[in-house]
């Protein structure tokens, strides 16, 4: 009997010091930024369809040329003691719009978009998210720590024009950043574009776990929360709802997807857009699939946000500052 207990308590440690390992090795593979130079395209450009990839080497280079003769600047920000970095866009209106790229991408992807705004007449703010690109932090905030940098970034334009309309638009992990942010209220943001958000952060590493590894996600993601907010002084995973954010939100959302998105359950618009209490429209792309709503039909995108921002905001015509 006592070498029974003994093997049960040993096959115990085992399996939890595994956990751990494989857990914590799994999130610091997940949340930790990637090399300086390492990427160089798009966050989900191995995804692309082929009418997907044809035009976003179109407006990759259309959106290279533009960047090189409009006129811009890189302005930073100071949050919880980390610089973030951003392309401003100034325009003679109150309108203005912070465009959130996805995991591991760069404020370089959303350029196309920034063009469109700025051709509408909106002021826009393209950020690289903390743990991204220019901006400093050695782990990703999976929108949850960019809530925080969000505000701030919001606090930067209110301070310089008190009578900003302020529209976030995000994709992917950018998408879940902007609605963790509405789910604060933040005054002056007046709608939201949440293109293709997932759930809970947890949720999203689960999926890929069982998908990319075969492997289950309890106990190791559980491990490896708790090793993670032990070890690296960080954030809890599962706080990372973005549900119970929603549900707090005031603010009017178009949320979007594609139906064969293959990261993201389509499922999850559903649930995001039924925990939304405010107004709320939702359209799903038939055939697309994951942050590839924009790229395979930007005519039908755009008319799409026009007709939802409209109801919320002004045209930059109407707006312009005297």
């Amino acid at each position: 009997m006592f070498y029974i207990i003994v093997g049960i308590f040993v096959l115990l440690v085992v399996l939890v010091v595994t956990s751990i390992v494989v857990g914590d090795n799994f999130i610091e593979k997940a949340l930790v930024r990637e090399k300086p130079n390492k990427r160089e395209c798009d966050s989900d450009l191995f995804y692309l369809s082929v009418e997907a990839f044809k035009n976003y080497n179109k407006y990759k280079n259309e959106t290279e040329k533009w960047l090189k003769k409009v006129k811009h600047e890189k302005i930073n920000i100071n949050s919880c003691n980390l610089k973030l970095v951003a392309y401003q866009f100034r325009n003679n209106s109150h309108n203005w719009v912070i465009l959130l790229h996805g995991y591991k991408g760069k404020k370089e992807e959303m350029l196309h978009l920034a063009e469109w705004y700025y051709n509408s007449g909106y002021n826009v703010l393209v950020p690289d998210l903390r743990g991204h690109g220019e901006s400093a932090c050695k782990y990703i905030g999976m929108g949850y720590m960019d809530r925080i940098d969000m505000l701030n970034f919001i606090s930067y334009i209110t301070n310089r024009d008190k009578d900003a309309k302020i529209v976030l638009h995000g994709h992917s992990m950018g998408a879940a950043a902007a609605l963790f942010t509405t789910g604060m209220n933040p005054a002056n943001v007046v709608a939201c574009i949440a293109d293709c958000s997932y759930t809970s952060t947890l949720g999203i590493f689960k999926r890929q776990m069982r998908c990319l590894f075969g492997l289950p996600s309890f106990p190791i993601l559980n491990m490896a929360n708790f090793s993670f907010v032990l070890k690296k002084n960080s954030y809890n995973l599962r706080k990372a709802n973005v549900v119970k954010f929603v549900k707090n939100s005031k603010i009017p959302t178009l949320f979007i997807n594609g139906s064969k998105d293959n990261m993201i359950p389509l499922e999850e618009i559903d649930t995001l857009y039924n925990a939304l209490e405010s107004d709320k429209e939702k359209i799903v792309f038939e055939g697309v699939g994951h942050a590839q709503c924009e790229l395979e039909d930007f005519d039908k995108y755009s008319k799409v946000v026009t007709k939802f921002l409209k109801k919320y905001i002004k045209s930059s015509k109407e707006v312009k500052k005297k």
